[in-house]
């Protein structure tokens, strides 16, 4: 079932859609109505392009050129192509960012995750077909240029986000909804980077453990979606104040009887002058 969508200012001055073709962008913005609310759809070659293009007769949109239009939407805006049990199916990583659901419908389609295989990976072994509406080649849209250039941070190879993910998530002390987490760790570490992100997770998740109960600490997922990594460590409130207490307590043996931190007495931390 198709679905209404938004679309942000800022998708039509990225670099992605600056190196796409036109034919390209309004496929990709098609895949988001025809998306489900976790931004997954139904990649079937014959569906997806007579939704997104019903009365077309061009040949670049027939089955038999999918390949190169997928290749080319993979490239330009980090689409995942994969299989599950032989179906295929697609995924947009920066769904989250752009698109809000206050009410998600149940999920059916399977996560990245769970892929058998993934398709369409190497859009330079599949060269976008050339659609009639190709750019001038100058500025920041400029494509086949030659020097693999995409203009903004590459995602790093899927083993290694594996991997880091796995490393982080056993170091965060509430495991709650992995999915999403996965999800999300997968865009936070494009944009952060894979291994400040892992080291920012284990390094919170340690923090969230010494210092906070479990039924308060974030499920890593939201942790990830509002970019919490930017936030000040969590402290232990209880620690806080007996450390300011007993600061107060020296300060004022200090001002009382001078001397340093070393001849300062035990004191009760009720002590006041």
């Amino acid at each position: 079932m198709a679905r209404i969508r938004t679309i942000k200012p800022e998708f039509w001055d990225s670099p992605g859609t600056g190196r796409a073709s036109l034919r390209a962008r309004l496929f990709f913005i098609a895949m988001w109505n025809y998306a489900d609310d976790w931004g997954i759809g139904d990649a079937h070659p014959l569906r997806l392009l007579s939704f997104a293009f019903p009365n077309d007769e061009s040949s670049d949109v027939e089955p038999r050129n999918f390949r190169r239009l997928a290749s080319e939407v993979a490239e330009c805006f980090d689409v995942q192509w994969y299989e599950v049990d032989g179906r295929a199916f697609y995924a947009i990583p920066s769904w989250e960012l752009h698109q809000r659901t206050e009410k998600k419908a149940k999920r059916r389609n399977p996560a990245p995750d769970q892929a058998d295989s993934f398709l369409y990976e190497t859009a330079s072994e599949n060269p976008p077909h050339s659609d009639g509406l190709a750019t001038d080649g100058k500025g920041k849209g400029e494509r086949g240029n030659g020097n693999g250039e995409r203009g903004e941070q590459t995602s790093p190879p899927a083993a290694w986000v594996s991997e880091g993910f796995d490393a982080a998530y056993a170091r965060w002390p509430k495991k709650v909804e992995r999915k999403q987490a996965l999800e999300r760790f997968k865009i936070a570490a494009r944009k952060r980077g894979l291994e400040e992100l892992v080291n920012d997770i284990i390094r919170f998740g340690d923090a969230y453990a010494a210092t906070t109960e479990k039924q308060y600490i974030p499920a890593l997922g939201v942790w990830l979606g509002k970019e919490r990594w930017t936030d000040e460590l969590p402290q232990p409130r209880g620690a806080q104040i007996k450390q300011s207490k007993a600061s107060q307590n020296a300060e004022e043996y200090r001002r009382l009887f001078g001397g340093d931190e070393r001849s300062i007495p035990a004191l009760d931390p009720g002590f006041s002058a």
